[in-house]
């Protein structure tokens, strides 16, 4: 098993710094940043004395592993830039099937870091599951050997699985995150802190640790109290969107408690 040490990254965004950043606190060494931006590369790239540039740039024999992080849109453009040959190549998609790396050889893979990354909120990777996936077993092996360097929370898994994965990713955390943009400028409206439902926020997510999201739900709709519902629908009026994500969401958990 050949052990991944000098790394880069095609991509400078959220997912790259991020991960970029770990690796390197973890020993490895960043040997490039390439990417469309080359504000952001270089930027990115300075912060490890590394090599800048657009992806057709890159040198991939002086690399042990190339992680493709950009928009799952636009990967399809880069793989048209890169060089095919012996490289290591992986991208950090959640959705996209390992497949896609096809056309850059046999040497393909998925280090793809489960978690919602903004650059303005360190995160522990510590905490973070890390799925790994490749199309030969030594590179998976690989793979997963420097995942274990980040997290102990390692797992093989498949691209059906992985998307699968992310599509309960979606659910769970943007989804809510939006649910909870429409809570924050509900109570703007009447002038309300959102910190007053804070804590509510933070109950829920940690009742979850113990209960299933099934057992955990409570609120109007699971008490069939259409009452209540009719009359935050009423309220809802002068905001159609919102009405209708209300509508919407109650109607599926009372049909849920039927089933």
């Amino acid at each position: 098993m050949s052990e991944i040490k000098k790394i880069a990254f095609i991509g400078s965004g959220n997912v790259a710094s991020h991960l970029a950043k770990a690796l390197v606190n973890k020993g490895l060494s960043i040997t490039g940043i390439y990417g469309r931006n080359p504000e952001s590369t270089k930027d990115l790239a300075s912060l490890f004395n590394a090599k800048h540039g657009t992806a057709d740039h890159i040198d991939v024999s002086e690399n042990d592993l190339i992680i493709i992080s950009v928009p799952d849109n636009a990967i399809e453009e880069v793989i048209k830039q890169l060089p095919i040959g012996n490289a290591f190549f992986t991208h950090t998609s959640g959705s996209l099937d390992i497949n896609i790396l096809n056309k850059l050889g046999k040497r393909t893979g998925v280090f793809y870091p489960l978690q919602t990354f903004s650059k303005e909120k360190e995160v522990n990777f510590e905490k973070i599951p890390m799925m790994v996936e490749a199309q030969t077993k030594e590179d998976l092996n690989s793979l997963e050997k420097l995942a274990q360097v980040l997290s102990p929370k390692v797992f093989r898994i498949s691209s059906a699985q992985r998307k699968k994965i992310h599509i309960a990713a979606v659910f769970s955390s943007n989804f809510t995150n939006y649910l909870y943009h429409i809570a924050e400028d509900l109570l703007a409206k009447d002038n309300i802190p959102f910190e007053v439902i804070q804590p509510l926020i933070a109950e829920t997510t940690d009742k979850i640790q113990h209960l299933k999201p099934f057992h955990a739900q409570t609120g109007p709709a699971v008490r069939n109290d259409l009452e209540t519902i009719s009359s935050h629908l009423e309220d809802l009026e002068a905001i159609p969107e919102y009405h209708e994500i209300y509508k919407l969401l109650s109607h599926h958990i009372i049909k849920s408690r039927k089933q």
